[in-house]
């Protein structure tokens, strides 16, 4: 009997230690780790409807390997998993899993369930079509809308069932392999197309007390809350009891925190029951108001033009609050605004994970390396692989390198936003700047810097690998390097292109005279990052990386 329980700890002990799980570095960034190493998630999410098709996804995996994806996020049906009530179909999980193993990818499920978008098409119809039991949200006229109520016990005892049949499977299947290393909870959640949920549950709480503990976390965290709910809160003299109106006034962003509170308190009871069988890491996702311009905020738009409730940034302590089974709140970013919506989501408490957004060539390589982002995926990529293809062949050569310091201050990206034509300079030790430049930073003659009329996709990244050593990589840029002492002089040297095969340096070619600018410059190296070792072709060029040394001399 003793050794049948020892073997059991053991097996229990062997399964924890394999589930992919969140971890802290040496500098406190948060990773993703699968089998024990930390895994950047060179992602892509497929459209909704994709995963329904196993031979459509049998097509796609095999491009997106090819195109040096390691990742997929994958709708996973909640009308398709219960189609009758209490009865439960695994071919569309066990068909997803198949498939990313043949192609050597991981995969995140996409839960959608009770809520998609704001309303409810994936719920199953005998769910939906009985309105009494599972209850919706309603208008102002008390009318039902397409949307299941936050406020619905039932549904919520139904969706968490679901949900961890899900999870039970899910374990049963792939806790030996982990190809799924995440789960999303839902998605873009929110009442669309009103502020809040007008029925009767809703409004009775609505009147009720703020929960206790939504107070004890503004007090505990009022030094570092969120600009809006830290003003509605203060400004209604920061009361540490009363209904919602009483807390943080009479106006429709009261109704924005209230519906996050449910919402965030629905989704919350899920993970958690679904962690109690196999604690993958989990996210929700949030569509993004739009941002106002020039003051993005406290200026956001009214709740309701967006899901209202949902877990973007205004709300996010709210979140915190209400959801501690949630893991990370990651953002869908589609605006302009993509730089600025990636730092209001690092937060200390919050690590950059972004589950879609537009397939914007630097966009990826900013995010791992400024924002120390665990995800990138671009939405839709079914038919657009090739768009992440040198840059992903890129980052998945310097993946053990960014992961290595992330957070240590010695990694830094950036990328041509619109028409940039300057990127930065980075300080290498006290005596040298390493400078990035997106365009040419000397004249040539009859050159063309532009591509059809545009400037071309330009990226990169700085890595620095010593007090005298780093890696430039990128698409389209330059390096060159200055001193800080007036009366010395610094030369980049040494300067190979090559490439990381299986983690190993490989060296290709020595970049010197003509390649590193010498004619043009008229003083310092100016080397072009890419592959062809001549000072041709122009534009455009595929991403290249580079090795380098700075030599310091007196003038």
């Amino acid at each position: 009997m003793k050794f049948c329980l020892v073997i059991l700890l053991l097996g229990a002990v062997t399964l924890s230690a394999q589930i992919p799980c969140l971890k802290k570095n040496e500098y406190g960034v948060t990773q993703m780790v699968v089998k024990g190493k930390p895994f950047l998630m060179l992602a892509g999410e497929v459209y909704n409807s994709s995963a329904s098709d196993s031979a459509y996804m049998e097509k796609t995996m095999k491009t997106l390997k090819e195109a040096n994806f390691n990742s997929v996020f994958v709708p996973l049906s909640w009308e398709l998993i219960e189609p009758v009530e209490h009865q439960f179909n695994y071919s569309s999980i066990d068909q997803m899993i198949s498939i990313a193993r043949r192609n050597n990818l991981k995969l995140v499920f996409l839960w959608l369930a009770t809520w998609k978008n704001g309303i409810s098409p994936y719920a199953p119809i005998w769910l939906m079509q009985n309105t009494e039991k599972y209850g919706r949200v309603k208008n102002v006229e008390g009318k039902n809308t397409q949307t299941l109520s936050a406020f619905c016990t039932t549904t919520l005892e139904a969706d968490k069932n679901a949900y961890c049949q899900v999870m039970k499977h899910i374990a049963k299947v792939d806790a030996k392999e982990n190809t799924v290393i995440a789960m999303q909870v839902e998605n873009e959640v929110g009442v669309f197309g009103q502020t809040r949920d007008f029925s009767p549950q809703a409004n009775e709480a609505f009147n009720k007390e703020v929960p206790q503990q939504l107070i004890q976390y503004l007090v505990k965290n009022e030094k570092t809350l969120e600009i809006e709910i830290k003003t509605a809160w203060k400004d209604n003299g920061a009361k540490t009891s009363g209904n919602w109106a009483e807390i943080f006034g009479k106006n429709d962003f009261t109704d924005l925190f209230f519906m996050a509170w449910q919402y965030g308190s629905y989704v919350n009871k899920i993970a958690a029951e679904g962690k109690k069988i196999y604690a993958l890491p989990t996210y929700v996702n949030c569509w993004m108001p739009a941002t106002p311009s020039p003051n993005p905020r406290p200026n956001y738009t009214k709740p309701g033009t967006y899901p209202s409730g949902g877990p973007i940034i205004m709300v996010a302590d709210i979140w915190k609050a209400a959801a501690p089974a949630i893991d990370i709140l990651a953002p869908d970013i589609y605006g302009n605004d993509f730089d600025l919506q990636a730092g209001f989501f690092h937060r200390t408490d919050n690590p950059l994970f972004i589950p879609e957004t537009k397939a914007i060539a630097g966009r990826a390589t900013f995010a791992f390396a400024n924002h120390n982002a665990l995800c990138f995926s671009p939405f839709g990529i079914d038919n657009q692989t090739d768009s992440m293809k040198d840059e992903y062949d890129m980052l998945k050569q310097l993946s053990p390198l960014i992961l290595q310091y992330q957070g240590s201050g010695k990694i830094k990206a950036f990328y041509r936003n619109e028409n940039d034509t300057v990127g930065g300079s980075i300080k290498l030790n006290n005596e040298v700047l390493v400078n990035i430049h997106l365009t040419r930073p000397y004249p040539r003659k009859d050159e063309d810097l532009l591509e059809k009329g545009k400037f071309p996709s330009t990226y990169g990244i700085f890595i620095q690998t010593s007090d005298s050593e780093c890696i430039v990589a990128g698409k389209n840029i330059y390096v060159s390097a200055k001193s800080t002492n007036p009366n010395k002089e610094v030369w980049l040297r040494d300067v190979w292109e090559g490439s990381f095969i299986n983690g190993k340096w490989k060296r290709n070619t020595l970049m010197n005279g003509d390649e590193a600018g010498f004619l043009w410059s008229k003083k310092t190296p100016v080397y072009r990052v890419k592959t062809n070792p001549t000072i041709t072709p122009t534009l455009p060029t595929p991403p290249a990386i580079f090795k380098m040394k700075a030599m310091v001399y007196d003038l």
